[in-house]
Order: structure tokens, then sequence, then C-alpha cells
């Protein structure tokens, strides 16, 4: 079973490749002198969200998968390329660059009538949103993998990775999501245990400096503020006259 996940990984990430052109932006030129490297700069680049996902480094550029930019100006309206174009094009695609400074460091921009640097809607497919399609897709794969493995063979003593991810879901079941929720955590368990796993897998995923690895999904607000709001209304969709009694008439001393 191991090695049919990695072969599927494999498989993934050679799909990702093939359907997305290749893109080598020069970053140096012949008589440029060296730098300093620079850690901080480095993690930091890492760390942060982008328009590219990138494979490699040589010194003379890097080798990155672009990822589709999807725009709308006020002024020309809706744009779909590649954001290689940006780095092709002397930084510049249809009068959209990446602001190399400033409070849009790092963004798509475009400069209105006034010459001032504006932000169009920003619909890209960013690192960050690829990664986490990818994570989403290889979750589903593992875990579906898993329920027809026991489905099919509910009595037999699994083995190997089914064996050991059993253990890890009846690990986490019974010693925290049973100790936490109380009586009705069959009721739960299978959102707590997804969204358990959401986490584990994309901060595994972003400890891994290569290629589909070394995204920052969990490191980005808005996926906290997502799975803080769906949690949020779950517990209050399908609380039980209990929890409310709680809140608006508890018991007193």
């Amino acid at each position: 079973m191991m090695k049919r996940l990695f072969h599927i990984l494999i498989w993934m990430s050679g799909l990702f490749l093939i359907t997305t052109p290749l893109s080598a932006a020069v970053e140096t030129t012949p008589g440029e002198q060296a730098e300093e490297f620079n850690v901080k700069e480095m993690i930091l680049e890492h760390l942060a969200d982008a328009y590219e996902w990138k494979i490699v480094s040589w010194d003379n550029g890097d080798i990155t998968v672009p990822l589709p930019a999807i725009l709308h100006s006020k002024t020309s309206g809706w744009h779909l390329f590649l954001s290689s174009k940006l780095h092709n094009n002397e930084g510049s695609y249809n009068g959209f660059y990446i602001a190399p400074e400033g409070k849009y460091k790092g963004k798509i921009v475009e400069k209105d009538a006034s010459g001032a640097e504006v932000r169009p809607l920003d619909l890209s497919l960013t690192k960050n949103a690829a990664s986490l399609i990818f994570s989403s897709v290889l979750l589903i794969i593992i875990i579906m993998s898993v329920a027809r493995s026991m489905k099919r063979n509910p009595m037999e003593a699994k083995k190997g990775f089914i064996g050991f991810m059993e253990m890890f879901i009846v690990s986490i079941n019974d010693e925290i999501v049973k100790p936490a929720v109380g009586k009705d955590h069959a009721r739960y368990a299978p959102y707590l245990l997804t969204v358990f796993f959401f986490i584990f897998l994309n901060n595994v995923l972003g400890l891994i400096p290569f290629f589909p690895g070394g995204a920052n999904v969990t490191g980005n607000i808005a996926v906290t503020m997502i799975l803080a709001i769906t949690t949020m209304l779950v517990i209050n969709l399908t609380g039980t006259k209990e929890y409310y009694k709680e809140i608006f008439w508890p018991d007193v001393p």
C-alpha cells in the first residue's frame, strides 16, 4: 500500500508538471557580482505566497511552474494568462506587473490614470492555493484507499500503511475526540478527524523543501479563518439543547 501511495504521489506530481509549462527565470547576468547568501531572505521567500511554484534554483536562474493569473481590471476587464508572462516580457504584461516594493510588494498591480499603483481583482491560483488543491486530492485518495480496505475486510488484521493509518485514526479518536466531545463524539468524529488530517498533511508537505512541498498553507490566515468559521457553524448549527442551555440558562450555585 505504501508503494502504491508513493506511485500515486509521483503520478500526481508528474501530471501537474506535464500539464503546466515550465519557466526558467534568469536572475543574474554573467558580469553581475554574486551577492552574499542571506538566510533570512531565503526563508521568508520560501514561506511567502507566489504566482509560481519553484522547483529548483540554479546559479543563473530558477526553474518554476507558472500558475494561472486571473485578473479583472476596472479599465480593461478580465485577463487570463500564465504568470511566466510577467517574467518573460520585461516584468510587465498587458499593463500588469508584480510590485517590487511598497504596500503591494509581491502582488500583481497596475497603474491607474494618475500613475498610482492599484490592485485589480485578483483571483489567481497562487502557490498556496495550488498546494491546497494538491493536498486535498492526496488526502481524499489516502482516506478513500484506507476506507475501501477496511470495508472489504473489516475483521482482518491490517499491515503496512493501512495498519498504521488504522492505529493513527483510532488513537486520535479515542484519546482526543472522545474525551473532548463526550457522549456525542461519534456525531462529530468525521468532521474533527477530517480537519485534523487536513492540517497534519499540509504541515508535513510544508516541511518538504522541494516540489510539490514547501508551501506555507496553514500559515495563511485565510485558511485559519475558514477552519474557524466552519467549526463555529458546525458547533452552533448542530448544538443540542444542553449546549444552548449552558449558554443562556446555566445552572447557578
